[in-house]
């Protein structure tokens, strides 16, 4: 492993090493023989493999480095768990804190669809809206884990045009399991389609806002595009030990294995760095689509480097490289050939449409918040890297909190102060608050007034019309002298407040609660 570590992913790396020489070897036979895993051995493992923090900050590498290490002993065990990982990181990216608590404190396994473009394109899921909730009716093609998942993550559409992404139990009445596909390799790995007849579902089983299914399957695929890569990686380093192991001559000359070794360092190095951009809060879908493309365009290419060195058991049933030829020969089915992947690419590249990271400008919905999101966002907007030391005023800082009439509680403005401290902010203000005795009409957001042209504009209890109220200038003067500022984040109470409409991110709820959870995501 000639990868960057961390002293933390090290000691992961150590740890995975380990469980493959203690358990993982007799298991992976197990599984090339029946092609089955019982459920309460995946369960057994995932707790084995669960991470000491829920929300490291390095959370999508380590799990990188564990679908690699997984994948050196068995590429089904590997796939099994990186699919379960891909519903784990959409609980925790959108999911709220009692859905964290419910579905990744203990840690299980988790059934997917299988996601390349055009099975999230032809989802036939309806959600049919009821009193409780929605009944979801349907039929999700290729579920992965079909078999030892307790939930399934689905996405539906809801009237009248918007997608939602539900988390549902396995268990439930009007959940039926069609025959599981054999694949080729893989062995393990469950796959089936699921149907779906009149299934209830609540809010509380909603994963992200109404709206968002598409954006949350969009972060699995990429997510699970960038897992093939890791296993193909592990696929490839298997194939490498596997031939020098059973080479004809004692130890086959690096030369010979030069090549093999290159190729899969290139792969490897390409998905860790993908994961980092990812941890980082940075755009990591291209990144993610090249590793997959890379793996894909590639796949037997070290094969054809390594067979010859084992002479002709690599042509009999017994050889291993021959099973672990059909391993990568299976991932298309779970992530989509070479043209799907490069048609993928190509569209969200050469569009700039990145999935992971919300898009702005005048036809882009908001993203809406919960408190769950606000340690992303801290991330996300680098809100702890670079605090200056002296702001300066609103007209020329780079990160500015702003308040408005919901903001005079004497208990919110000092926390509102504390954050704009914590993160290098000059403190804005709405015309209502120019009468207190702390703030100045230098301080005052308007075109009338001060224009600001920060990178980062925090709006606390700003309508959006407060100027308008107090029978001064409009609504439009607070917006025009804001109107520079690169990412807008907005708290309100109120769903409708104009502010929302000029807002990347917004927050519906108390000034207290905001602040409070941005106070804990700093922490």
């Amino acid at each position: 492993m000639e990868l960057h570590l961390t002293a933390r992913q090290t000691g992961l790396w150590q740890r995975l090493m380990a469980l493959a020489r203690e358990q993982l070897m007799g298991l992976a036979m197990q599984m090339e023989s029946t092609g089955k895993v019982d459920r309460p051995t995946l369960t057994t493992l995932a707790q084995q493999l669960a991470l000491d923090d829920p929300l490291p900050d390095d959370r999508l590498s380590q799990r990188v480095l564990s679908a690699l290490a997984l994948a050196q002993s068995s590429a089904g065990l590997a796939m099994s768990f990186a699919s379960s990982w891909q519903v784990e990181d959409a609980i925790l990216t959108f999911g709220t804190p009692q859905q964290r608590q419910r579905y990744c404190a203990q840690s299980g396994v988790f059934g997917l669809a299988a996601l390349p473009e055009q099975v999230m394109a032809s989802s036939t899921v309806k959600a049919t809206p009821v009193t409780a909730g929605w009944q979801l009716s349907g039929t999700v093609k290729a579920v992965l884990n079909v078999t030892q998942a307790t939930e399934y993550l689905v996405l539906a559409q809801t009237p009248p045009n918007a997608t939602g992404a539900f988390v549902i139990s396995a268990d439930q009445p009007g959940v039926t399991v069609s025959q599981p596909i054999t694949p080729l390799g893989l062995h393990g790995l469950t796959i089936a389609d699921v149907q779906l007849t009149d299934v209830p579902v609540t809010a509380a089983d909603q994963i992200g806002q109404l709206g968002q299914g598409q954006r949350v399957m969009q972060r699995a695929q990429s997510l699970g595009q960038l897992f093939a890569g890791a296993i193909t990686a592990g696929i490839w380093q298997h194939a490498t030990d596997q031939a020098r192991q059973l080479a004809l001559t004692e130890q086959p000359p690096l030369t010979a294995l030069a090549p093999a070794m290159a190729i899969t360092a290139a792969l490897q190095t390409s998905v860790y760095n993908a994961a980092q951009q990812a941890d980082d809060e940075r755009p990591f879908t291209d990144a993610a689509q090249l590793a997959a493309m890379f793996a894909s365009q590639n796949a037997l290419a070290p094969f054809k480097i390594l067979m010859p060195l084992i002479g002709d058991l690599a042509y009999t049933q017994h050889s291993p490289l021959s099973a672990l030829q059909n391993d990568v020969a299976t991932l298309p089915l779970i992530v989509g050939t070479d043209t799907q992947l490069a048609l993928t690419f190509a569209t969200t590249s050469l569009n700039d449409e990145v999935a992971d990271v919300p898009t702005t400008g005048p036809h882009t919905a908001p993203e809406h918040l919960v408190v769950a999101d606000l340690h992303r966002v801290v991330k996300r907007l680098n809100l702890t890297r670079d605090v200056p030391v002296n702001v300066g005023s609103i007209a020329t800082a780079k990160r500015v909190v702003a308040l408005g009439r919901g903001a005079m509680e004497p208990a919110v403005l000092l926390q509102a102060q504390q954050l704009a401290k914590w993160i290098g902010a000059a403190l804005a203000v709405t015309q209502p608050l120019t009468a207190m005795e702390q703030f100045s009409i230098e301080q005052q957001i308007g075109a009338s007034a001060v224009t600001v042209a920060p990178e980062v504009l925090i709006n606390i209890g700003v309508a959006g019309d407060d100027d308008y109220l107090a029978g001064m200038a409009g609504d439009d003067d607070y917006l025009a002298g804001m109107a520079g500022a690169q990412h807008v984040l907005s708290v309100n109470t109120d769903e409708q407040a104009p502010i929302f409409k000029h807002s990347q991110q917004i927050f519906v709820g108390g000034a207290a609660e905001f602040l409070a959870g941005m106070v804990a995501a700093l922490n």
